[in-house]
């Protein structure tokens, strides 16, 4: 990650590359405390992983019943690696339940 004072910072670049993934979670009323734990859960077992940068669970203002998750990744072999993972789909579809909808939207950071 760059900050002020960093190297990435000071060389003009604003940001180094990796991949970005935003997940937005439309989670069942009254499901948000339990769902947010799941997700916390697994995102703190992510940033155990070689290749995790960032995870971070937010609720966005002004709306209850959705969770986002920001997750950045080094590059694609660290992203293949976490999600051939034993357990991976099994994690996913823990965290799933608790919803009524879900999106996800991934990019290569400039």
């Amino acid at each position: 990650m760059w900050w002020p004072g960093s190297s990435d910072f000071q060389n003009g670049g604003i940001f180094r590359s990796g991949i970005a993934i935003i997940v937005e979670y439309d989670v069942e009323p009254g499901s948000l405390g339990e769902h947010e734990c799941r997700v916390r859960t697994s995102a703190a077992k992510c940033l155990q992983e070689d290749g995790c940068l960032r995870m971070e669970v937010f609720v966005p203002e002004g709306q209850e019943n959705k969770l986002v998750l920001s997750e950045l990744w080094r590059d694609e072999a660290a992203l293949k690696v976490h999600r051939n993972q034993a357990g991976h789909a099994e994690d996913h579809a823990h965290i799933d339940e608790l919803c009524v909808g879900k999106s996800v939207r991934r990019g290569n950071m400039l």
